[in-house]
């Protein structure tokens, strides 16, 4: 059985970006294949896209939402995106996007950890700063002050990637230091409005969601989930729905569909390879349940890619 998966690098995800813009929107980001970092990169979304399927990268992404919205899906925290927001994309995380609004604009920095590890932070400091709340989606809402100041920020960021001057990798590692410190800032802020944090049923519910993350392959229904919490599957049926809106069953289903989407579009393996690598008793099986949430065949699904 192949295992070979595609992982986006930043060259890799540069490279489409710049396919897709194609010189279209000038005031922003890198927009010529000149640039030749591996490890840093910043670019602003492509206008027109209003979905993307699953992908797992290998870098971190911080993304500010200045205008429109969309669906984001970070591993198993599924939420909006919004104006005056800012939200991290870790490489732990399988992620997509869906239901962008025709008026999105996003400005994301793209970097690597050792990019900032090149004598500047300690290791241990960077993971405290790039390990937000991990009970909370890892979005954070700004005032309008705290958005302009940030977005002037990721401006400052982008005129020193074009420009290039003496010492702009330097400058560049210092204003992402500036802005990592600054989505922190922004994540105690939203912590210190919540009070989600205080409820039985949320905590519950985040340990369900995280158990599907890893065990989506293995444990299948909600009853073997339930057990694994120690309560009743009639009671996280309940708080799953109350929290989320969602069906438990539903939420353990779509973490596997994810993970087809991903594999269908990102890698070689056949279908019944996939299949296999799913835990489903046959290529049958999975035609079925794929078809079920995308209203088409695996099959057909790989040519529309």
């Amino acid at each position: 059985m192949s295992d070979k998966i595609t992982v986006s690098t930043i060259p890799l995800t540069l490279k489409r970006h710049l396919e897709l813009v194609n010189n279209n929107n000038t005031d922003f980001g890198i927009v010529n294949d000149g640039w030749n970092q591996d490890d840093f990169a910043i670019v602003s979304n492509e206008p027109g896209l209003t979905y993307g399927l699953p992908i797992k990268t290998d870098y971190y992404s911080v993304i500010l939402c200045l205008r429109g919205s969309c669906k984001k899906t970070i591993g198993h925290f599924v939420f909006e995106v919004y104006p005056n927001s800012i939200h991290l994309v870790s490489p732990a995380f399988i992620t997509s996007f869906e239901d962008a609004s025709a008026d999105l604009l996003l400005y994301q920095v793209m970097f690597k950890k050792e990019f900032l590890l090149n004598n500047l932070l300690k290791e241990n400091i960077l993971n405290n700063l790039l390990e937000v709340n991990p009970e909370y989606p890892p979005i954070y809402g700004l005032s309008q002050k705290s958005c302009a100041s940030l977005k002037s920020l990721y401006e400052k960021m982008s005129d020193e990637s074009r420009e290039k001057g003496a010492f702009h990798l330097q400058i560049l590692r210092l204003l992402l230091t500036d802005l990592l410190y600054e989505m922190n800032r922004a994540c105690e802020n939203c912590l210190l409005h919540s009070t989600r944090h205080l409820s039985k049923q949320y905590q519950l519910v985040y340990k369900f969601r995280k158990l599907v993350e890893d065990q989506f392959l293995t444990l299948k229904t909600v009853q073997e989930y339930a057990d694994a919490l120690f309560i009743s599957a009639k009671y996280l049926t309940e708080i799953v729905k109350g929290e989320t809106g969602q069906n438990a069953l539903h939420v353990i289903h779509n973490r596997l569909y994810l993970e087809a989407q991903y594999l269908l579009s990102s890698s070689g393996l056949s279908i019944k390879e996939i299949a296999e690598r799913l835990n489903f008793d046959n290529s049958s099986h999975f035609s079925r349940f794929f078809k079920r949430f995308a209203g088409n065949n695996p099959s057909e699904f790989k040519q529309l890619q």
